[in-house]
């Protein structure tokens, strides 16, 4: 028999020893991929998660900040309300004093004991009898409002 065919040679041994290497090398590879791809897999699910998280917040945030703006509106549809409101009682409140020709002289005689006129400039300014000039000169010196 004949050594030479059945024995390998050299060069075919150093070529089975690269193929093994190359075959080492390639399921080394295939693990190692399969682990990046799990972990890859795992990062993408926790991304998404945590994408659909923040969405969440995100339309939480919406809805608050949709709910202010109509808080704000109707407050301020209140406020002008009661401006309004205000507006038309102080204009009833100084209808009512006008119509009261005596009242209107008796809240000037009150302003003019305020400022310091004397009884005799009131009779004057308001045509009141002199009784009630110091009347309302004792009135409004003990109680300044």
């Amino acid at each position: 028999m004949d050594w030479q065919l059945v024995a390998p040679t050299v060069f075919e041994s150093l070529l089975l020893v690269v193929a093994l290497m190359l075959i080492g090398a390639i399921v080394f590879l295939v693990v190692k991929v399969n682990r990046l791809s799990t972990t890859l897999e795992d990062t993408r699910q926790s991304h998404e998660h945590e994408l659909s998280r923040l969405e969440a917040l995100a339309n939480n945030a919406n809805n608050q900040q949709s709910e202010s703006q109509a808080r704000s509106l109707v407050i301020t549809r209140h406020l002008q309300s009661l401006e309004e409101k205000q507006t038309e009682l102080e204009n009833q409140l100084r209808e009512q004093k006008m119509q009261d020709p005596s009242l209107r002289l008796y809240q000037r005689a009150a302003e003019l004991v305020k400022q310091g006129a004397s009884i005799d400039e009131i009779i004057e300014a308001c045509d009141i009898p002199r009784a009630e000039a110091e009347m309302l000169m004792m009135v409004h010196r003990q109680n300044p409002e």
